[in-house]
């Protein structure tokens, strides 16, 4: 052994224990222990920053979500508006067509056939009251209706004009029925015919009871 020189103190340095994998234990107060010090640093503060990063996507989130519910709102609102003025375009078309209908099934739905003849007959009288001085004067009429989708007019006309002739010919110009009938074509023998017609309303008997004759 040698001399320790003055005024130094003799430390045996002991080597450092190897650690079961094989690396040498490191001092505290070494190089390498300050980086691990160092290193380990971030990894206890990475959730904070992934809080932050979470906390500045939200406000970005949130705009994007409302933007979304107002569009399916939107989207939602108009199909409704469809749906119902849809439904009230059916109900409408309905409406139109039950008017159309109910015109069609009233249209010259009554007749009124008058016959007379010429410097004999008035037909201004018709409606009026009877006298014993305008007694003669008033020309024989018949009613018939034409009720219904399909139009009957000319054959209720024909039925109407032969029951008028009828009649007027019964006491007065016997033998002229047959000239009567055919004025419209011959007015030779000076028969008049005069045909009025008239829309019948829905709500009038007629009407009513000719739709629905299965109740009566």
């Amino acid at each position: 052994m040698g001399t320790t020189p003055p005024g130094t103190t003799s430390q045996e340095t002991e080597p450092p224990e190897p650690h079961d994998d094989g690396t040498a234990a490191r001092a505290p107060g070494s190089a390498d222990g300050d980086d691990d010090a160092v290193g380990d640093a971030p990894s206890g503060d990475a959730p904070r920053a992934s809080d932050d990063a979470g906390d500045a996507s939200a406000p970005s989130a949130t705009p994007r979500v409302a933007a979304a519910a107002a569009a399916s709102a939107a989207t939602s609102a108009g199909t409704g508006r469809r749906r119902l003025f849809g439904a009230v375009r059916w109900w409408w078309f309905l409406v139109a067509a039950l008017v159309l209908e109910f015109w069609i099934y009233g249209r010259r739905g009554s007749i009124e056939v008058c016959v007379g003849k010429q410097g004999e007959t008035d037909f201004a009288l018709v409606g009026q009251e009877r006298t014993d001085a305008n007694r003669w004067k008033f020309p024989r009429c018949e009613r018939a209706d034409n009720l219904g989708l399909v139009s009957k007019y000319d054959q209720a006309v024909k039925e109407a004009i032969h029951t008028a002739c009828r009649g007027a010919t019964i006491f007065r110009h016997q033998g002229e029925g047959k000239v009567c009938v055919d004025a419209s074509t011959n007015t030779a023998q000076g028969w008049v015919h005069r045909i009025e017609t008239r829309q019948v309303l829905p709500w009038e008997r007629p009407f009513y009871e000719h739709l629905f004759w299965f109740l009566m």
